[in-house]
């Protein structure tokens, strides 16, 4: 409980996979032309009966191997999009084979709905079915809004995506929900030609706090009242961000680099934005080190950093600060250089003496980029990071069965140097 708000968060990924509501059978058409797949798939409703005039469009991208050197959004095949015919079926064409791709799938009368990581040279994917979308009369239960451009042109094919609500919780009163996925709450609208879109809630709201995502455009994070009034919501181009990652003056190509907002923020009451919010930007670096973050929400306040995980076997970098004041704006940061990083060894004990079971995890954590590495703890309890940045972090554990003692969730330590005997010890939750 955050100043009278209920606060609920969890990860999209895993939410994602509940959310599923799509019936999709993927299979690569066996076409390879040009070294291109083709995406083949069926839409149908929760009773397998086939939906036609259903859009199925590319929202998102990534790399099956590496680090992408493009943003989810900057494929040239996100945005491609096409239409069920009366079985069910679509077809996108001409797809990169490296690529796995997010769709969304939006057709009247149901919810728009992602379908993540399809795949499609590796055959039939997962199915579920599209839920139909009641109808809604009451509009202290809907946000209605209109996308735009600066220069106040619609935007079609924007995804709108609800990060929180606030409603009126039973015996609590006034409250702002925020969660991925909030229960009743649709998971995502899509806007038409005319830029216009709705999002509706199963019980009565105040507002929504909204992620409004356009390609070519800087996310948006909003607040927007329910009602029966459409709102504007204007997105722009935002700023690029570049620079080159370099090891003893030699580019570093095919590392990943993050982009986070400083200081970080969040969500508060009455739907108001604390601080930065933003979620991090991963970026990878060209054969000759360089890096472009385009569509970087202005005016805000940045670290780049070369991810821990990426680049521990070469070193570490410093976060580097910088600030995107307008849209349209380049902002060069130079060469970001990797130096030796610190090494941190230490060793889990368990308070019953039990050996440390197999697949035991603990994880570290800078504290101004949130950047993280995870390890695998030994049988004998022994772990080991390489590759860390000077800084404060937070180590936390993921063994089970066991927490650590006097009911702590981290453990927060400076690191300037190597560290050799770093000692956690935690005790049986059987005891508690």
């Amino acid at each position: 409980m955050l100043g009278g708000m209920r606060l609920v968060i969890s990860k999209r990924a895993a939410a994602a996979n509940r959310l599923l509501l799509a019936s999709l059978a993927v299979t690569a058409s066996g076409s390879f032309a040009a070294g291109r797949v083709t995406l083949n798939g069926r839409v149908t409703n929760r009773l397998g009966k086939p939906l036609e005039d259903a859009t199925v469009m590319i929202y998102h991208a990534g790399v099956k191997q590496g680090y992408s050197t493009y943003c989810p959004s900057c494929y040239a095949d996100c945005g491609k999009r096409t239409v069920t015919d009366r079985t069910g079926s679509f077809t996108i064409k001409s797809l990169d084979p490296d690529l796995w791709f997010e769709l969304l799938l939006i057709r009247d009368g149901y919810t728009a709905t992602f379908v993540n990581k399809v795949d499609p040279s590796r055959g039939p994917a997962e199915t579920a079915a599209l839920a139909p979308r009641a109808p809604v009369d009451d509009p202290s239960r809907v946000v209605r809004g209109r996308v735009v451009d600066p220069h106040g042109r619609p935007l079609r094919a924007a995804v709108v995506v609800p990060k929180g609500v606030a409603t009126v919780l039973e015996g609590l009163g006034p409250a702002c929900l925020y969660a991925d996925p909030i229960e009743g709450l649709e998971p995502a609208a899509v806007t038409n030609p005319k830029g216009e879109f709705e999002l509706a809630y199963n019980k009565k709201a105040t507002g929504m706090m909204l992620r409004v995502e356009a390609r070519g455009m800087a996310a948006k994070l909003i607040g927007v009242p329910t009602g029966t009034e459409r709102q504007t919501i204007i997105v722009s181009g935002g700023a690029v961000i570049r620079g080159r990652l370099v090891n003893h003056g030699k580019p570093v190509a095919g590392a990943e680099l993050g982009l986070i907002a400083r200081p970080r923020g969040g969500f508060g009451g009455n739907l108001k934005i604390v601080g930065n919010p933003y979620d991090e930007i991963r970026i990878g670096t060209l054969a000759d080190g360089s890096f472009v973050i385009g569509n970087v929400p202005a005016p805000w306040d940045w670290y780049v950093y070369g991810k821990i995980e990426s680049i521990a076997a070469l070193g570490a970098t410093d976060p580097v600060e910088c600030a995107t004041a307008r849209d349209s704006e380049v902002i060069n940061v130079g060469d970001i250089r990797i130096y030796p990083g610190h090494r941190l060894r230490g060793r889990v004990t368990l308070s019953d003496g039990a050996t440390v079971a197999d697949g035991m995890r603990v994880t570290i954590s800078a504290g101004r980029t949130q950047d993280s590495q995870t390890g695998i703890i030994g049988h004998d309890g022994h772990f080991e990071f390489i590759g860390l940045p000077t800084g404060e972090y937070e180590i936390f554990t993921s063994v089970r069965g066991y927490r650590l003692q006097e009911n702590r969730r981290t453990i927060e330590t400076m690191i300037d140097r190597d560290i050799d005997n770093f000692a956690i010890a935690l005790e049986s939750e059987a005891r508690r």
